[in-house]
């Protein structure tokens, strides 16, 4: 577990770096865009048309690509009033259960978000000219970044 754990470390912190990298400048720039919408709007009375989409596409890719930095570090909600009761078998057996289901999720967010992609692939987004197959992007992206995520929370479980 050593070598494997010497190996994935370098991995995840690179993988998660620009994932938390990417979703801070997505927030920023989402500040600034949502900022010059309302200044657009309420005083000089003439809103972008390209406002609402652009904020749209960054707001789905961060909050989906985000969720997966709280999945990492198993910091994300979650029933602990059983773990007592349950005992440390059967927490261990819960949490492997919960694995196996975002696993599965993940599975679901590459397959079908790869055939949203294929289906969008000539949608167009009113005002930016973007693909919507772009903003479907963020789900299989984000399936195998929950997959990364998975692999840390258990080496970082299995560690320690």
């Amino acid at each position: 577990m050593k070598q494997f754990k010497k190996i994935w470390d370098p991995i995840d912190k690179i993988v998660f770096g620009l994932v938390k990298y990417a979703c801070v400048l997505m927030l920023a720039a989402l500040v600034v865009i949502v900022f010059y919408i309302f200044l657009g709007r309420y005083v000089l009375h003439n809103s972008p048309a390209w406002g609402e989409p652009l904020s749209l596409l960054l707001l789905t890719w961060m909050s989906i690509l985000g969720s997966s930095t709280v999945l990492r570090t198993d910091e994300h909600l979650k029933v602990t009033m059983f773990d007592e009761k349950l005992g440390k078998k059967g927490v261990l057996i819960t949490d492997i259960l919960s694995t196996i289901l975002v696993f599965i999720f993940a599975l679901f967010m590459i397959i079908y978000g790869r055939q949203l992609m294929i289906q969008a692939r000539n949608n167009m987004m009113g005002g930016i000219k973007i693909p919507y197959r772009y903003m479907y992007l963020a789900m299989p992206v984000t399936g195998i970044v929950y997959i990364f995520a998975l692999i840390s929370q258990w080496v970082r479980r299995l560690s320690s």
